[in-house]
């Protein structure tokens, strides 16, 4: 992305897919600052915010997706991690594509509860005060499946049923913002997990708004194109026995990495992630080729996969929403630029993006928002 800054609301050339938020100048560049100390911020807001963790609810959420955006320019690595009602689908017949197809049948059928990000620079620094975004999805555990000993456990971590029903982000409003937000369709993020094949799979399903590709090769492409540079610790740790078979709290604890806020709360775990990620860098533990080879590679799928290996997976989630046209006064409408030259579609708000076998060959309709005037939403 241009560094260049400019007094225009939005950039909306052919040669940039990307959108950005206006009033910038009210934003303060952030300094980098690997970790926050001495935060004066009121009594009534809770530790995840005096540790950098912004709680994102519906109430705040445009407010926190455009602060993100603003930041993109400058910190563009993120830390992902999510939080899903367990495992209920088991698959018995142990094929080939296994993993992938137990993926997909609970991402299919379950429902999202929180995403974690976390902001660095390419050096793992922080912006500073504020680096980790915990956005709360609606879910309703009194409707939705979900497996009860994982319930439980996130119980216990601090994650409140009650307000995520009442107060939790729509899962239309969340795709519609996060889509237009530059942190997907954009070449200049990188994306880091810790087996996040179902993490990945998670929010790609929140953003096509139908079940996942029926192949484990289509699931690649899709995510190819939507997230372009992504990275998986456990692959880049795979020739590391001592390292592999380590979970990410025994990984960062091996590695001396600090965590802030609550083991399995998605914001914390984002956090821990993404300094796992630098650590072994600054460390030298796995070499710089380990990292270029490990590009866009998730543990458990196709390349990520040995055959003797056994995949140890306990998130299993979806995103099941209907998505509805919205004439908020939050959103105003401008020029689409062509993304990768391919042609527009003209139904955004059912969502149904791509036909994943046409889109390699450019030939399938993008169905990114429109209005009847042939304009689509941006963030204001």
């Amino acid at each position: 992305m241009s560094k260049t800054k400019t007094n225009k609301k939005l950039i909306t050339n052919n040669s940039s897919p990307y959108l950005i938020p206006q009033n910038k100048e009210k934003i303060k560049k952030p300094s980098p600052n690997p970790h926050v100390q001495n935060l004066k911020i009121s009594d009534t807001n809770d530790t995840n915010e005096r540790l950098g963790i912004i709680e994102v609810y519906e109430d705040n959420f445009i407010e926190q997706i455009k602060k993100i955006g603003y930041l993109l320019e400058d910190y563009n690595y993120i830390g992902m991690d999510t939080e899903f009602p367990g495992t209920v689908f088991h698959l018995e017949n142990r094929t080939e594509d296994f993993y992938y197809k137990s993926l997909k049948k609970n991402v299919d059928k379950l429902k999202l509860i929180q995403l974690g990000i976390t902001l660095t620079n390419e050096k793992g620094e922080y912006p500073n005060p504020y680096h980790t975004w915990q956005f709360n999805l609606e879910f309703d555990k009194d409707t939705e499946l979900y497996n009860e000993e994982s319930m439980d456990m996130l119980k216990k971590c601090g994650i409140n049923f009650d307000k995520l029903k009442k107060k939790g982000i729509k899962h239309n409003i969340f795709a519609q913002y996060f889509m237009i937000s530059n942190l997907v369709l954009n070449p200049d993020i990188h994306w880091v997990s810790f087996q996040g094949s179902y993490d990945f799979g998670y929010l790609l399903k929140l953003l096509i708004n139908t079940d996942l590709p029926q192949t484990e090769d289509e699931f690649v492409n899709s995510l190819n194109l939507y997230f372009i540079n992504f990275y998986d610790i456990r692959v880049i740790v795979k020739d590391n026995d001592n390292l592999l078979k380590k979970g990410l709290s025994r990984l960062a604890e091996l590695l001396e990495v600090r965590r802030e806020g609550q083991e399995h709360q998605a914001g914390s775990d984002s956090m821990v992630t993404i300094d796992v990620f630098f650590k072994l860098k600054k460390k030298a533990l796995v070499s710089e080729n380990k990292f270029k080879e490990a590009k866009n590679i998730l543990y458990g799928i196709g390349m990520g996969q040995d055959n003797e290996e056994t995949i140890n997976y306990t998130q299993i989630g979806n995103l099941n929403m209907n998505y509805q046209n919205n004439n908020s006064n939050n959103m105003m409408y401008i020029n689409m630029p062509n993304l990768a030259n391919m042609p527009i579609n003209s139904n955004y708000m059912n969502m149904n993006l791509y036909n994943y076998s046409m889109m390699l060959n450019n030939q399938t309709n993008l169905s990114l928002p429109k209005n009847n005037t042939g304009l689509v939403p941006a963030l204001i």
